[in-house]
């Protein structure tokens, strides 16, 4: 009996409503109680591109406002991962406020609606999702942040076939954009590829990337489309498409001097070279995977080659 009273009078601090729900890292006001519909604990289960109904009651704002906007972040390992509210849903004032109309009163109260289908571009993932109003000069009239488990529906028949058969296209495909021992991806930058790639240990994507531990990649048969007395390269790290921060060291970026073999710099136009990459990646995180691009760049700014790969890091 003793710990029910406790739960009873500690549970109103964590969980409000049918829902839990947090409180905004950047802080804001709260509403008296959340219903995410199927949701009674975190993390909630969100089936990527169907509707989510999340209903707020009990919001008051805190200063007098003619327009509210709604807003949606997600976030995974505390980065945004680009979501946006979709523009016909963020005047919150035409779609979602009930109880009360705009423009709204110092002090008034109302509840708001969410029905939206939410489409992430991963599934399996656990994301941090925050969902909140803001008034016309800027100040959060409420915000929550719940833990969102993004997974996919189940597939008909009928797109289980077509899934099955962009799986064997892009089979035929692939060897048109996956080179040598390690399979790689041209960049987006649209810059020249090597005729190969080996990286040591890895056959296929992702690679195991020991964080901290040696990774040896030699990329053979680049071609340099200019002429150039210098050569830099350069190493991005991205995760969901965002780059993490994660900068090449100074003593391995002329490659010039670390790196090259077959030719020497200056490198002319159509010169055929190797490159090897041979250094101890530490990223901040593990048991993630990253897209890491590696390139070379000539003096001119010219990119003369550049590989992209999917890199599992672990501890």
């Amino acid at each position: 009996m003793y710990k029910f009273l406790l739960i009873v009078a500690i549970l109103p601090a964590i969980a409000f409503g049918q829902t839990p729900f947090r409180p905004c890292r950047g802080g804001g006001p709260t509403p008296a109680s959340v219903n995410i519909e199927g949701c009674t604990a975190l993390p909630c289960t969100v089936v990527s591109g169907s509707p989510l109904i999340a209903h707020a009651t009990g919001i008051r704002t805190s200063v007098a406002t003619p327009t509210v906007k709604a807003h949606i972040i997600a976030r995974v390992l505390g980065l945004d991962v680009g979501f946006r509210i979709p523009e016909d849903l963020r005047d919150a004032c035409a779609v979602g406020i009930s109880g009360a109309s705009c423009p709204l009163g110092v002090g008034q109260e109302f509840d708001y609606t969410l029905n939206y289908a939410m489409t992430l571009p991963l599934t399996g993932i656990t994301a941090q999702v925050e969902v909140g109003l803001t008034a016309a000069d800027g100040s959060l009239v409420t915000c929550i942040e719940i833990d969102a488990q993004i997974v996919v529906r189940s597939l008909t028949f009928s797109e289980y076939r077509k899934t099955m058969y962009k799986f064997l296209l892009i089979a035929a495909l692939l060897p048109a954009v996956v080179f040598g021992q390690t399979p790689f991806r041209p960049c987006s930058n649209g810059a020249p590829t090597p005729a190969s790639l080996n990286i040591e240990g890895c056959t296929a994507l992702p690679c195991t990337v020991v964080s901290g531990g040696g990774l040896v990649a030699r990329g053979i048969g680049i071609v340099s489309p200019v002429a150039t007395p210098t050569l830099e390269a350069h190493l991005t790290a991205r995760l969901l498409g965002l780059d993490v921060g994660f900068e090449i060291p100074e003593d391995l970026r002329d490659a010039c001097a670390v790196g090259i073999s077959g030719a020497s710099c200056p490198i002319a136009a159509g010169e055929t070279f190797d490159y090897e990459l041979n250094y101890s990646m530490e990223l901040p995180l593990v048991g993630i995977t990253v897209q890491v691009e590696v390139g070379l760049t000539a003096a001119d700014g010219t990119d003369v080659t550049c590989i992209e790969i999917d890199a599992a890091i672990v501890g």
